[in-house]
């Protein structure tokens, strides 16, 4: 694991949540215990340095277990996928009675550097990360139920998107901001899925949870409790 110089440019701030909601700044929070194959693959560019490329040989193609997406990653990185997809599908069914039938990401892997951080080479270069953008339901079967005191509009399909629901304007998307920041609160415990989340109201990420696998964990993200 590459921990060299890294640790002196880090910006630990500590991290902070109440009842009424949480808030979450940190460029570090620990070094996770687990192993990922990139953990020894260099982050960062000198100064002038450009990108001559990323390799891609490596990659894979995985297609949803649980619900509907596809997405070219790493290896290690469609295993943890899968985990991901379990704590999706936990949520779902204790909020809305069922999974969701589709996930809607804006991407996976992309050759770039990380946007705003100067001479950050970003996690979707490796394909080692994913931007959730939210879910599409389908309607309640008949041989389910809504969770009790779940409106039975819920019963019909519907649309999840973090760009409208992470911070409702109407009291009636208020299950679905509660839903979300749940699943971000339960991934950020989770460095065996992911290590990295920047969300709302961050820069660039206001319609979208960024969810990697870097060497490092951090977290950066920010939301009230939609009850209050």
């Amino acid at each position: 694991m590459v921990r060299l110089s890294f640790t002196l440019l880090i910006l630990a701030l500590p991290l902070t949540a109440a009842a009424d909601g949480g808030s979450y700044f940190s460029f570090f929070s620990g070094w996770p215990h687990d192993h990922h194959p990139l953990d020894s693959t260099p982050r960062f560019l000198e100064q002038g340095e450009r990108m001559e490329g990323c390799p891609s040989d490596t990659l894979v193609h995985r297609r949803g277990d649980a619900f509907r997406y596809r997405v070219r990653v790493h290896p290690e990185f469609a295993e943890r996928l899968g985990r991901f997809e379990q704590v999706v599908v936990d949520l779902a069914m204790t909020h809305y009675g069922r999974a969701p039938r589709r996930m809607v990401h804006g991407g996976t892997y992309n050759c770039r550097r990380a946007r705003g951080r100067r001479g950050r080479i970003s996690e979707h270069a490796f394909g080692n990360a994913i931007d959730l953008e939210g879910f599409d339901f389908g309607r309640l079967p008949r041989d389910s139920e809504l969770p009790a005191g779940v409106h039975r509009r819920f019963r019909r399909p519907f649309q999840l998107r973090i760009g409208r629901h992470w911070s409702p304007r109407r009291s009636r998307d208020a299950l679905h901001a509660q839903f979300l920041h749940d699943l971000a609160e339960k991934l950020r415990r989770r460095p065996d899925i992911f290590r990295g989340i920047v969300g709302p109201p961050r820069p660039r990420h206001r319609n979208h949870l960024h969810l990697d696998a870097s060497p490092w964990r951090y977290a950066m993200f920010s939301y009230e409790d939609p009850s209050n």
